[in-house]
């Protein structure tokens, strides 16, 4: 059997390496709530935007900071279009056959280097120390997949948050910004991916006395 994963399946291996065998080998998921649309629809107008300025070589004024100074927007629109695509994004194929693959929102480049960029939405300001807690793991795998592609990386990554702030009486909503830089690391990420990998050959892990969801389907156990 080809195993092949992503961030997000890394991300539920972190949490709880259970949750994880049981999704990837016995196909029990766990149970997903009503998705909400807005933050598709915010994904998909934010991309648009930061398009327009690709094709004209700029940068939008989100980034019009010390930060991004010399850095440009990757111009190659349709293999970033690609790269987008789940079914056609980045791989990385292991030396065991295993692959990681991942979509990117967006990419930036300093000189020579390549910086990975996503975009979030969320109701309120955010914080670094959860900027790295939640996304430390996705940002360093992609990391991991454009060093795999002969892409190397600055080292870091960064998150634009963009979170609700007002509302004029004229309908108009702002937005409150947020960029985050956050330090990268492929070989972390490689490592996580391994451990994930070797784990599907394993038996079932123990359940997780922290995991709700451990909890909850235990339940029907007893």
């Amino acid at each position: 059997m080809q195993i092949k994963l992503s961030p997000s399946t890394l991300n539920l291996f972190l949490e709880c390496p259970r949750c994880f065998w049981m999704d990837k080998v016995k196909g029990i998921k766990r149970p997903r709530g009503i998705f909400p649309s807005l933050p598709g629809g915010m994904d998909r107008v934010i991309k648009a935007h930061f398009d327009s300025f690709r094709t004209k070589g700029s940068l939008p004024a989100e980034l019009n900071k010390v930060e991004f100074d010399n850095t440009e927007l990757f111009g190659h629109q349709t293999q970033l279009e690609k790269w987008r695509n789940w079914r056609t994004g980045l791989e990385y194929r292991d030396s065991d056959g295993s692959i990681l693959s991942g979509a990117l929102d967006d990419l930036l480049v300093k000189g020579d280097r390549y910086i990975p960029f996503d975009y979030k939405t969320k109701g309120s300001v955010t914080t670094e120390e959860d900027a790295v807690k939640y996304y430390q793991n996705q940002l360093d795998c992609y990391a991991l997949l454009l060093h795999e592609n002969q892409m190397p990386t600055a080292g870091y990554g960064f998150l634009l948050y963009y979170s609700p702030k007002t509302v004029r009486e004229n309908g108009e909503v702002f937005f409150e910004l947020q960029t985050i830089k956050i330090s990268t690391d492929p070989e972390r990420a490689r490592m996580t991916f391994r451990k994930a990998v070797a784990l599907l050959t394993c038996p079932a892990p123990a359940t997780n006395a922290q995991c709700e969801y451990c909890a909850w389907l235990g339940k029907f156990r007893n």
